[in-house]
């Protein structure tokens, strides 16, 4: 016998080619469906061995949920980014339900969320920075759960997301660091998989031919988003011949395993060699020297996810499905002249 329980009006709709909102009303025996169409989603419900989910539409009817899909909890970027989103979701009447991912290559996982999330819990889901991407989104549109994106992964013409400036960000770094005297500059970036990463490393380049200085591929290195990895490529940057006087990571917590580095080779942050980083995490003011950083606005993108979710929800019609937020850099100690003190 088949797992009938599995089933949800999401794969009903989609073998009988109607919404899932016409399902509903053939379900709760509302009218506005033909004749025709009633008896194909009927019988379509009856092929497939579809069992409503009474907890489910009770509860849906009588509570507001959103989904969280998240790639872990120990970063201080998603800290202040579900801060925002639970401070909006209450304001609105939103509870939450979250679901975290345990790594790459999960595909089969990913699918799981999507039909788990379609079986009436939730309304929507917001998305932040996930793994497996092309194929979790496909899983959302596939189960008809609509969804938005914080920290896209590039090719979001169609889809709802909210980003920051990170291009620009990355501009601005770079425009503080050249007008210190600095021309040699390293700069290590994110996961290149990532939308974020990509528009960070296009304001790095774009900082060094406004000046007109060459671009070296060699003092480039990739990183992840974690504080090890920022201070294994500072490290690797530190031991280049002839050594950055700057180094601008694509994270704050990459910055920080940059500083490490340096102060590990007996270097001085801000003196011997300038760090910026981006997103200004509260730990970004309280370490020594403080972090010269871009700041953005995490918890604001939080809340304006939510805020179009919702609005895509109850029909309305936003402004626009991508929502660009502005960041502002941040100058604070472990950026100066090169080679001297400050």
């Amino acid at each position: 016998m088949a797992n009938n329980s599995r089933i949800t009006i999401s794969h009903v709709a989609k073998v009988a080619n109607v919404s899932k909102m016409t399902v509903s009303r053939v379900l709760n025996g509302q009218p506005g469906v033909s004749d025709e169409t009633r008896q194909r989603i009927l019988t379509t419900m009856q092929s497939m061995g579809y069992v409503a989910n009474t907890a489910a539409r009770t509860l849906r009817g009588s509570s507001k949920v959103i989904g969280l899909v998240v790639p872990g909890l120990v970063s201080p970027y998603m800290a202040e980014v579900l801060m925002g989103i639970s401070n909006a979701a209450e304001q609105l009447d939103y509870g939450l339900m979250l679901y975290t991912q345990s790594g790459i290559g999960h595909s089969s996982r990913t699918t799981y969320y999507a039909s788990l999330l379609s079986n009436g819990l939730a309304d929507g889901a917001v998305l932040i920075v996930p793994y497996d991407y092309e194929t979790l989104v496909q899983s959302f549109k596939d189960f008809h759960v609509p969804y938005v994106i914080i920290d896209h992964h590039g090719n979001i013409a169609d889809e709802p997301a909210i980003t920051a400036t990170n291009r620009k960000g990355v501009r601005d770094a770079m425009r503080h660091l050249l007008a210190l005297g600095h021309t040699r500059i390293g700069f290590v970036t994110g996961r290149m998989d990532m939308g974020c990463s990509i528009e960070r490393l296009k304001g790095y380049q774009d900082g060094l031919a406004e000046v007109g200085i060459a671009y070296e591929p060699s003092l480039v290195l990739e990183g992840d988003f974690e504080q090890e990895t920022g201070f294994l490529q500072g490290r690797a940057l530190i031991a280049s011949d002839p050594r950055p006087t700057a180094i601008v990571a694509s994270n704050d917590a990459m910055a920080l395993g940059a500083m490490d580095a340096i102060k590990d080779a007996g270097l001085r942050v801000g003196q011997d060699i300038s760090v910026v980083g981006f997103d200004d995490i509260p730990m970004a003011a309280k370490v020594y020297p403080a972090l010269t950083t871009v700041r953005q606005p995490m918890a604001e993108m939080g809340k304006t996810a939510i805020e179009l979710l919702v609005a895509l929800l109850q029909g309305r019609k936003p402004l626009g499905l991508q929502r660009e937020l502005a960041t502002e850099l941040i100058v604070r100690e472990s950026s100066g002249h090169p080679g001297k003190r400050r």
